[in-house]
């Protein structure tokens, strides 16, 4: 088979696993065989989660996703034994799909990336695990990248090494962004020039190696990478006020939040965003939110911010608004942190929980 044919061919798959598999859950629905021991397990674990659904339907979600995390922290381990106990057939794969879609983290789950990249070399439906490699990028996981490099390094296919290389080179991106690590954001850049230089047309879950890893590069060499002044960003406050970014933040650690109301991992961070406020002096922390909610939605947004108390700045963007563009956004919420001098010291997307307050902290000076 030519070159050509087989590009197609992966994005045929590439394609039809993302029509099939919304989630990493419902990959593992696809695959489940109950005639071996992983569909035992699988039925057995998805049983009990839809019990915990049908016991309580009216339970809060907060409360509902506590209660499956713990249900797969006691299945974590299960799977992991279940995978060690197949390293010679594909099954180790499906308890691998597992894993990453609902298992939590800690020795069990990294324990998973161990037999990945003791296993990738033999394993059976390469394909799979060729596409699987994106969905690794977001995990909390120490082993993960010495899997992907061992990977990336070592496997015979080129698909399996481009998959990997790119999965690495975002995380080692994300890392780089999130710890204000200037080396490794340039590590980060080498990775992913090789990337597109040696395998631009390797197909992910997430579409073809060029499509993904230019945006990132392009965000590293980018006006707002980490390191880089925060450029002059103006607007208007959700009350109609003209604002300037520089003038109202000069001196002050701030936090820039890509955010809208529409988004329920942005609005679970308004407590933290609320405790920051709290807990340090308003002229020396500022909290500038970049609303993404459309202009039909705001007058909701308003209402919200005074039923909750919302102390911060809110300027009305939009989702494609200037800022949005400017900072070069394309997932909410996405955080700056900024250091007193106006330098970007750190950049996160997702719900952060209380590291957000950690690394505001890290960047005030210290107490007397």
């Amino acid at each position: 088979m030519n070159r050509e044919c087989t590009v197609m061919l992966l994005r045929f798959a590439c394609l039809l696993g993302l029509f099939c598999t919304t989630s990493l859950s419902m990959a593992a629905d696809k695959i489940v065989r109950p005639q071996t021991a992983y569909g035992v397990l699988y039925q057995e674990w998805k049983a009990e989660v839809k019990a915990l659904d049908a016991a309580d339907p009216a339970l809060p979600g907060p409360e509902k996703r506590n209660r499956k995390r713990d249900i797969n922290t006691r299945y974590t381990p299960r799977f992991l034994a279940l995978a060690q106990a197949h390293p010679t057939d594909d099954l180790w794969l499906d308890c691998l799909i597992w894993t990453s879609g609902q298992g939590v983290p800690g020795t069990d789950f990294d324990a998973m990336f161990d037999l990945l990249r003791d296993n990738a070399p033999a394993v059976r439906n390469d394909i799979q695990l060729q596409l699987l490699m994106s969905e690794f990028i977001s995990l909390d996981s120490s082993r993960i990248n010495p899997a992907l490099a061992s990977i990336s390094e070592t496997h015979k296919l080129p698909g399996m090494r481009g998959a990997a290389l790119y999965a690495l080179a975002a995380r080692t991106k994300q890392h780089a962004e999130e710890h204000g690590d200037i080396a490794g954001c340039a590590a980060a850049e080498k990775l992913l020039e090789r990337v597109i230089a040696e395998y631009p047309h390797v197909s992910t879950y997430r579409g073809e190696n060029h499509e993904n890893a230019t945006p990132l590069l392009d965000e590293l060499r980018s006006p707002v990478a980490i390191g880089k002044s925060a450029p002059h960003t103006t607007g208007k406050t959700l009350s109609g006020e003209s604002f300037d970014l520089n003038a109202a933040t000069r001196g002050k650690v701030t936090v820039i939040s890509f955010s809208g109301h529409w988004c329920v991992p942005c609005v679970a961070m308004h407590p933290i965003q609320k405790e920051i406020l709290a807990k340090f002096p308003r002229d020396q922390v500022v909290i500038v939110e970049m609303n993404s909610d459309p202009q039909a939605a705001l007058d909701r947004v308003r209402e919200k911010v005074a039923a909750d108390n919302l102390g911060w700045t809110i300027i009305t963007d939009g989702r494609e608004g200037p800022a949005a563009k400017q900072w070069q956004i394309t997932s909410w919420p996405t955080y700056f942190v900024i250091d007193p001098q106006g330098h970007i010291r750190r950049r996160a997307s997702g719900n952060l929980g209380p590291q957000l307050i950690t690394w505001v902290e890290e960047l005030l000076p210290a107490s007397p």
